[in-house]
């Protein structure tokens, strides 16, 4: 009778807790909500159908579009939607001229989204083009543009202005009260290293390559005796569009908690505020003995603020240059070139650097960014290189092409014959990996006369990933004539990814030559390698890293010029004619892979904490 009281208690309470989460969820999202309806509606409808199935995404773009014949912004918006950015163009161009010398404030912010800024007449609303110097790096512009209208004290404004104090010189959030919050760096013997982690976002609701890197991390982590706990930014997941999330999930044993207050702070900072207050709560229950932030740098000022209050030590992992990638995501030359000079640009590389220079140890993915930190400012002595690496599993349960084909469908799919020669990626679909001069390069080969027949009847492309150059890319296809050779069957689960690598016959990381792309490695190559596979990747400094070892002997990977489709048409038929018996360079491949296990990067880890730790402590010396 009391077991089965007990019992009933423990579901209503169950109950109760599941009812207070959605409430508050509901209520975070909703507040998310309307802030984007408020300051860029356009971003919310792009935010909300990047949710959606691909088909239906596309569908809801086309019908849109044919709104466009009456109200040319909402045509422009459905334009956007389906990938259709010269016909968006158009149809802001043709909302201008109908509107006369006021622009409606949809359009404004559509061309905003198309990042063509010259689309916007001064005579429209200052929120619009507070908006768009603010896209491109105007920081100051945009806040001088709301105070001369009267609306320097608007939440948007505020909101602005909050962005701009975090990267002013010198700044660091306020370090909160340790009256009931007990903190220390000393371990006793035979007490396992405990490590809180900062992380943007994470596994079960975000997969990228930030998120796999993390998680790969901590499983490594803990098979090395280390413990850790990641927290996630304030709001999320609730406000990429899970409303069902918890406080915690736990992934592969790995636990990831949550920032989710009751109220969704309205400024950056006062979100930034709220992680330090979780964050104090784990250092209170869980007593790590270091802090480990990683990309980008508001990761880095919650880990100084934390470490300001309690004394922990605190590692910065860059794993990006934030303000490259920024750059590339601008659609337009006009844009990156101004973006690159920007008043936001400089603030970022600041900002960052002087963080890095603050933290006990800094790790980065790769040599080219360590020389440019250092060209920052910072010690190198402080750098330590962890770069991408492999599952030890990568290497076990290979499966022949024919036999990946049939476990991921491809096998079943018109137009693939038994000897189609496929290539292709599992990867996100963005503009910076370069996708369509692949696109390009098939369709050089599969119509050009002086291309063997084998190779013009057999050759196919596969893009698995989702993103937003995908609809560009299928309409590059079709454009090309070569729909009926090219596959994107769209995200693919994580744990069938690595066979639908080894069903390709050439897996391709073609990537444009950008700051962002020079400096910041993928995993895919890695992972390409481990698998066996023949490998074609862009000629950059980053991924010639990868695809090399540090004796200076030749690449294990075929190199081409990036953005030059004859270039990597050529490379693909080298690739297609080596295609005897082994993969070309697969042993020497094979065998540099396993240099960068993960089990075998972790090892570094144990130094950078110790450093970090030393150096609060007063030692000197990385690894001391």
């Amino acid at each position: 009778m009391n077991i089965s009281v007990a019992r009933g208690e423990l579901k209503a309470t169950s109950i109760l807790s599941s009812a207070q989460r959605t409430l508050r969820n509901g209520r975070l999202l909703a507040t998310a909500a309307l802030q984007h309806l408020a300051d860029d509606p356009a971003l919310l409808v792009i935010q909300v159908s990047r949710r959606l199935p691909f088909g239906p995404r596309m569908a809801a773009g086309r019908v849109l579009e044919q709104v466009g014949a009456l109200a040319p912004a909402v045509g422009a918006l459905g334009s956007v939607m389906a990938g259709r950015d010269a016909h968006a163009e158009h149809a802001v161009e043709r909302a201008q001229a109908e509107s006369g010398r006021m622009m409606s404030r949809l359009a404004g912010e559509v061309a905003i989204l198309l990042d063509r800024i010259d689309l916007i007449p001064a005579s429209a609303p200052a929120a619009t083009r507070a908006r768009a110097a603010w896209s491109r790096g105007g920081m100051g512009k945009a806040l001088t543009i709301l105070d001369s209208a009267g609306q320097g004290d608007t939440r948007y404004a505020r909101r602005l202005r909050s962005e701009l104090q975090l990267l002013q010189p010198g700044f660091r959030l306020p370090a909160p009260s340790t009256a009931s919050v007990s903190a220390s760096t000393e371990r006793h013997d035979g007490e396992p290293l405990r490590v809180l982690h900062l992380l943007t976002n994470s596994l079960p609701h975000t997969q990228s390559g930030y998120s796999l890197r993390s998680h790969r991390i901590l499983t490594a982590l803990r098979d090395d005796g280390i413990e850790s706990v990641a927290l996630t930014r304030t709001g999320y997941p609730v406000m990429v569009g899970i409303p069902t999330a918890h406080d915690e999930d736990i992934v592969d044993g790995i636990r990831y908690v949550r920032t989710l207050p009751s109220r969704l702070p309205q400024t950056q900072q006062e979100r930034l505020e709220a992680e330090v207050t979780r964050a104090m709560e784990l250092v209170q229950n869980f007593q790590p003995h270091v802090l480990h932030a990683t990309t980008n740098y508001q990761n880095a000022l919650v880990a100084q603020a934390v470490s300001d209050a309690t004394g922990l030590p605190w590692v910065f992992e860059v794993r990006g240059l934030m303000e490259k990638t920024w750059v590339a995501s601008r659609r337009s030359p006009a844009g990156q070139a101004e973006a690159e000079t920007s008043q936001k640009h400089a603030m970022i590389v600041a900002q960052e650097a002087a963080l890095a220079s603050a933290a006990g140890s800094v790790v980065t993915l790769s040599r080219t960014m360590a020389d440019e930190l250092v060209s920052r400012g910072v010690d190198g002595d402080t750098i330590t290189l962890v770069p991408n690496g492999v599952d030890d599993e990568l290497f076990e349960d290979h499966v022949d092409t024919k036999q990946a084909r049939e476990l991921t469908g491809l096998a079943d799919h018109a137009g693939f014959g038994p000897d189609s020669f496929l290539v292709g990626a599992v990867s996100a679909l963005v503009d910076y990996e370069g996708f369509d001069t692949l696109l390009r390069a098939a369709a050089h080969l599969i119509t050009t006369d002086t291309v063997p027949t084998e190779l013009r009847d057999r050759l196919h492309v596969v893009l698995a990933g989702d993103g937003a150059a995908r609809p560009a890319l299928i309409e590059l296809a079709e454009d090309l004539g070569i729909s009926d050779r090219v596959l994107l069957p769209g995200r693919v689960p994580r744990q069938e990814a690595r066979r639908w690598v080894e069903a390709l016959d050439v897996v391709i990381v073609p990537r444009r030559d950008l700051d962002v792309t020079r400096s910041v490695t993928p995993q895919k190559p890695v992972e390409a390698m481990a698998l066996g596979r023949p490998l074609i990747v862009s000629d950059l400094p980053a991924l010639r890293e990868v695809v090399s070892d540090d004796t200076g002997a030749e690449p294990v990977a075929l190199l081409a010029m990036p953005e030059d489709v004859l270039d990597l048409a050529s490379a693909i038929r080298r690739a297609a004619e080596a295609r005897v018996g082994d993969p070309p360079h697969a042993p020497t491949a094979t065998a540099l892979a396993k240099q960068r296990t993960w089990p075998q990067l972790m090892r570094r880890y144990d130094g950078i904490y110790e450093h970090a730790m030393n150096q609060q402590r007063g030692g000197d010396g990385l690894g001391d």
